[in-house]
């Protein structure tokens, strides 16, 4: 007997959840059921995939390479799926993207909703993830288009640089720094930093400027969030560095970013993510033809002394 998609299904409910009957609940199917599936996987692979524990469910060796396959086949068929809706042209379809929720916020959604007003029948499914994340849902179909900060090497990915924008230091209102519209990275380091964690590429290209400006800024507080640091600079406990495309939260939130004026000037870079050797839904490749285009609208380096927040 063959291996099934209801059996893949099931199999891959219990590898996430770790647990049988979270992964029936999932499902909307009884234990018994999703335990059979399961038992009918393992003879058709000839292995034996989970083991019961008291501590719930031990993967077995074998497990984690069956779930990255099933997971490419279940990515091929979303993407056909998504492909299939839109043969009508524009008139229905999908597009899925995934993004950081500051990315989602400053870039996708704008051209979204644009897109939305000339096309209303388009359907949109954002995927607010971390830049690892993000790659793997493209990897896995999940996402139609990824846009991540560090460039991937995989070569199931198609990856392109799709925009490169300066760094701007984030300081509040009233700061020394703020009158003067600009500031070095020696004049940065003279003051508390509210730090992004490091797996942000913003945080380390920051880092390496300063080790090769032999500098060290003093750090008061870290965190995974673009608008977390911002709610604390507001609130005068340190500054930032960050992706000019930041600027428009820095505005709302009534703070200052100023360009930073050490020669070279350093650029923050991002790519579009989508799966090598497949083909995009007609409404993913419109989406994708409008969203290059205003990225490169946006990505033109700002000259050195504009802290211009437009």
């Amino acid at each position: 007997m063959g291996i099934t998609l209801r059996q893949l299904r099931a199999f891959c409910a219990v590898y996430e959840l770790k647990n049988f009957t979270h992964a029936a609940e999932a499902l909307n199917l009884t234990q018994s059921t999703v335990s059979k599936l399961c038992s009918e996987l393992e003879k058709s692979v000839g292995l034996a995939l989970f083991e019961r524990s008291a501590r719930g469910v031990e993967l077995l060796e074998g497990t984690a390479e069956l779930y990255a396959y099933a997971q490419e086949a279940f990515g091929s068929l979303r993407a056909a799926e998504r492909s299939l809706s839109s043969l009508a042209g524009l008139e229905r379809g999908e597009v899925s993207i995934a993004a950081s929720p500051i990315m989602m916020h400053t870039l996708v959604a704008p051209v979204v909703a644009r897109f939305h007003a000339r096309h209303p029948n388009i359907v949109f499914d954002l995927h607010e993830l971390t830049g690892d994340e993000a790659t793997e849902h493209v990897l896995h179909g999940k996402a139609d288009l990824g846009l991540v900060a560090v460039e991937s090497q995989d070569p199931r990915l198609d990856c392109r640089v799709a925009y490169r924008g300066p760094m701007y230091a984030v300081v509040p209102a009233g700061h020394p720094l703020a009158a003067a519209g600009q500031a070095r990275w020696r004049d940065l380091a003279r003051y508390p930093h509210i730090l992004l964690r490091g797996t942000y590429a913003v945080r380390r290209k920051m880092d390496q400027i300063l080790l090769d400006q032999g500098l060290t800024v003093r750090s008061v507080a870290q965190t995974g969030s673009l608008t977390t640091a911002f709610a604390m600079i507001r609130g005068g406990m340190g500054i930032t560095v960050m992706p000019s495309y930041v600027r428009s939260v820095c505005e709302e939130m009534g703070l200052h970013a100023l360009c930073i004026a050490d020669p070279p000037q350093v650029l923050h870079e991002l790519s579009i993510l989508r799966r090598a050797g497949h083909l995009l839904p007609r409404a993913a490749t419109a989406f994708l033809a409008a969203f290059e285009t205003h990225l490169d609208g946006l990505g033109q380096p700002a000259p050195s002394g504009d802290s211009s927040l437009s």
